[in-house]
């Protein structure tokens, strides 16, 4: 990554500041300066807060002032649970973590170590400090999979009420505003604008200095993830902007402007309902903030879009206008056609590879695709946000000529994941590898499908026998590039990237109650169920935790057990102590035990701190057999850079691409010698 510097060269602390030095609220009687400021008609109700409703009347989301310098805010990390969040963060990355040998070797950084250092200092920091160190200690980490959202007391995000894009006017890289907010009265700014100046910052400099407190694992995913939230800043992982304001410089019809804009509070009431993982607990690949960015922008810029639209006249398609006939999938995928000068193709969205079920995306689509034009497919996952990775790797057999090669999974072998695995059922498969690398002294453990075996992905075989082109960008994430990378290598088709590379997230993400459930610190006799579901403490029970090494007080009282999606869990207080016993049919036949600090040193996280981390780890089949995917990413045969005309006016210049490579046109002379340029580095 030569373009951009590390977060302790550039202080991190300008860009990650977790209290203070953000704007005033404006009082009510500043509501018409607001919005000659840009603020905007939202800002203006109250203390800098109101709420955001559809034109139909739907409540959307609530805006809010931020906190002021100086205003005293209730500590939110206590020093037991910052010692607690920091030992536990220790153990997720020594122990289970799955790249960290390799991000210590590419980045000369390791994070444990950080995190022993930060404990001795940890009593003195203030709260704020406290969290933007952890911050950019897993910042530096670059996987975008070790996510760590903590405690804020502002709420969501922090918006400012437009959306800036990049794209190409000839030879030269533009920044555009593309969107602004729908109910925001703006002096000078509108869609079309071109910046150039970020508070007194060159806009591309800036977004390269921000791109180092995001996680990308390469440089294009870092770049694209610094510009798509440049104006939507997640509190809990962030806090609040250290700009007071932002004076946005930008020009329109060859005409010089300036625009001051304050930060404003912003919590989605409609926010999407994250994936439910049901028993695919181990299965997901996705990003979370990503999704948060995705419903902030259709509120701010789309309101109308959450009432029921009234039916629309049929009217000529534009050429390069996808026409969506329709959505399947709870509107993970739309379909429909897209008319170029080259011919009229079917046209596939995927905004994401959420599913319930393994087969939910394949039996969607399927059926689906007959109805489509056969002559060629554009398969658009820009932007995915991942989700059910088995769910994901099926859908390519509908596309494929021949049978589809999943992409491998491995675990790092550590005494803590051979224990995991030793635990569940659920990792059988990986269990020989785990005896033979303790043999050998190997890493990892051998390559597995991570759900099911090769024939249950080529199950419903080919739908769809036309050409396909897949589109995809920097943003796409996690699943999405494993489903490129499988695209490429069971040689589907061509893949065109609107940017250097995709977000080359290749793992498997659990969150740590995940980690917590699939590591009990002991097991009960699956037969004291019966005592438990009876509410007794029997001496059996008690002899089964002495033989555990852990002692029951005489005043030691078991709570009724409560059911928690098809588990049960029976609480015992002893002191202050309480253990947890749990009854998981679907994991085995025993009671799991969980105490409240156990023998391997795991612990629940303390309220309100979220963590999730990659646990195993992808590698890319035949051709590409044994390639792991993290940081790496995939070769696009297309590199295509973005139009004016592509992102204010519906992608026009990027599907008209699509359709020649689908219609068998090639590449101009000056891309030849661009893309060249581009791919040598990465080949070499």
């Amino acid at each position: 990554m030569t373009l951009l510097r590390t977060p302790a060269d550039i202080g991190i602390a300008d860009f990650a500041r977790a209290t203070g030095n953000t704007a005033k609220a404006p009082a009510k009687k500043e509501a018409s300066k607001k919005r000659l400021r840009g603020v905007g008609t939202r800002a203006a109700e109250g203390a800098g807060g109101g709420l955001i409703h559809s034109p139909g009347g739907k409540l959307l989301a609530k805006t809010f002032a931020l906190p002021t310098p100086g205003v005293a805010v209730a500590p939110v990390y206590p020093l037991a649970d910052r010692l607690r969040l920091i030992d536990q963060l220790s153990v997720a990355l020594d122990s289970f973590y799955v790249h960290l040998e390799r991000k210590k070797a590419i980045y000369g950084f390791d994070p444990v170590r950080a995190l022993g250092l930060l404990r001795l200092q940890t009593p003195a920091l203030s709260d704020a400090e406290f969290h933007e160190n952890l911050v950019q200690i897993l910042a530096r980490v670059r996987d975008r999979h070790v996510m760590f959202f903590g405690r804020a007391t502002y709420g969501i995000a922090a918006v400012l009420p437009f959306t800036i894009e990049t794209c190409w006017d000839g030879e030269g890289e533009i920044y555009l505003v593309t969107k602004t907010d729908a109910d925001t009265v703006f002096k000078s700014l509108r869609p079309g604008a071109r910046v150039s100046h970020w508070n007194g910052i060159p806009i591309d400099r800036y977004v390269r200095l921000t791109a180092n407190v995001f996680d990308g694992g390469n440089e294009a995913a870092a770049l694209a993830r610094s510009l798509a939230f440049l104006t939507k800043r997640p509190l809990t992982q962030f806090g609040p902007p250290l700009e007071d304001w932002v004076d946005l410089r930008f020009s329109f019809d060859g005409v010089e402007l300036q625009e001051r804009f304050m930060w404003i509070g912003f919590d989605a009431a409609a926010a999407p309902s994250y994936p439910g993982v049901g028993r695919n607990l181990t299965g997901f690949g996705g990003d979370l903030l990503l999704m948060d960015l995705q419903n902030a922008r259709r509120v701010l810029t789309a309101p109308h879009s959450f009432d029921a639209a009234p039916p629309k006249a049929p009217v000529p398609p534009s050429l390069g206008v996808p026409v969506i006939l329709g959505s399947i999938a709870r509107g993970v995928i739309d379909y429909g056609s897209v008319t170029t000068s080259h011919g009229t193709f079917a046209y596939v969205r995927f905004w994401s590879f959420r599913a319930n079920d393994v087969d939910d995306l394949v039996n969607a689509l399927a059926p689906v695709l007959a109805t489509l034009p056969q002559n060629g497919l554009v398969f658009d996952i820009r932007g995915n946000t991942g989700g059910y990775i088995a769910a994901g790797e099926r859908v390519l057999q509908l596309l494929s000529a021949q049978p589809v090669v999943p992409t491998r999974f491995q675990f790092r072998v550590t005494d803590l994941t051979r224990a995991m695995v030793d635990a569940s059922d659920r990792f059988i498969k990986w269990r020989p590898s785990f005896v033979e690398a303790y043999r050998t002294g190997e890493a990892y453990t051998r390559g597995i499908p991570i759900e099911g075996e090769d024939a249950d992905y080529n199950k419903v075989g080919r739908k769809y026998s036309g050409p396909v082109i897949l589109i995809s960008d920097a943003l796409a994430f996690s699943t999405a590039d494993m489903f490129a990378a499988g695209f490429i290598d069971n040689e589907i088709g061509k893949v065109i990237c609107t940017d250097g590379n995709m977000a080359a997230a290749g793992g498997n993400n659990w969150t740590w109650d995940v980690v917590r459930i699939f590591n009990p610190d002991f097991r009960l006799d699956g037969k004291l169920k019966v005592d438990f579901v009876a509410g007794s403490l029997s001496v059996e029970i008690i002899d089964a935790f002495n033989t555990a090494g852990v002692s029951l007080s005489a005043t030691a009282t078991l709570l009724p057990g409560r059911v928690d999606d098809g588990d049960t869990a029976w609480t015992i207080h002893d002191g202050s102590l309480s253990h947890v016993v749990r009854d998981q049919p679907w994991m085995s036949s025993d009671l799991n035990v969980y105490l409240g600090r156990g023998s391997s040193g795991l612990d629940d996280l303390p309220n309100g701190v979220h963590l999730s981390l990659t646990m195993r780890r992808a590698l890319r089949v035949r051709a590409n057999e044994g390639r792991v995917l993290e940081d790496v990413g995939i070769v696009p045969d297309v590199l295509y850079r973005m139009t004016v005309r592509d992102v204010m006016e519906h992608n026009q210049d990027l599907f008209e691409r699509a359709g020649q490579e689908l219609s068998g046109g090639g590449l101009k002379q000056s891309e030849v010698e661009w893309q060249r340029a581009l791919l040598a580095p990465t080949e070499n």
